[in-house]
């Protein structure tokens, strides 16, 4: 079963390097057309359901990437909860502590990466039976973005997940 991944296209926050987590930012001009743009390649896979992260930027990116399909949201799409250091910029905290997976650092109500990468598993072997009939998009933020390229891949032995970066509106197909 080959699923397809898309991030949400451009926010002023991504401009500004904000963390925005589970902030319910939007889309701005350039999001919209690269979601506008995104929708013209997509047309070429057949996607005949969408499953979104609940977020404005994620599921405004779904609806003009994919107009005419169905779209079921699953808040185990949302964004990693950044807890202290969301609203935060990128370059206030030790981002390769952050996303080490081995390390696996708790701070302060977020949501470690440990628990992140749970969530994703958790979603992929429920849609795996439940929608096997099905050429699934999921749209989503760039943190399960790399949750997800990992966990398709290899986890690096230093745990270190950083050297994977999407970018707004990256297209991703995977095998499942």
């Amino acid at each position: 079963m080959k699923i397809f991944v898309l991030r949400h296209g451009e926010t002023n926050e991504n401009i500004t390097k904000i963390l925005q987590g589970n902030m319910d930012t939007i889309l701005n001009e350039e999001g919209k057309k690269q979601a506008i743009l995104v929708g013209e390649k997509i047309k070429e896979y057949n996607i005949n359901l969408i499953i979104s992260s609940p977020r404005k930027r994620a599921l405004e990116t779904a609806q003009l990437a994919c107009p005419n399909i169905p779209i079921i949201i699953d808040d185990r799409l949302k964004s990693r909860n950044h807890g202290i250091f969301q609203g935060k910029s990128r370059d206030e905290i030790n981002l390769n502590d952050y996303w080490n997976i081995k390390k696996n650092i708790e701070h302060e109500k977020t949501e470690s990466v440990m628990d992140v990468y749970n969530r994703v598993d958790m979603f992929l072997k429920e849609i795996k039976e439940k929608y096997k009939d099905k050429r699934i998009l999921i749209v989503t933020h760039s943190g399960i973005c790399r949750i997800l390229y990992y966990y398709f891949g290899d986890i690096p032995d230093d745990g270190d997940l950083l050297d994977y970066e999407s970018h707004n509106c990256s297209f991703e197909e995977y095998e499942l």
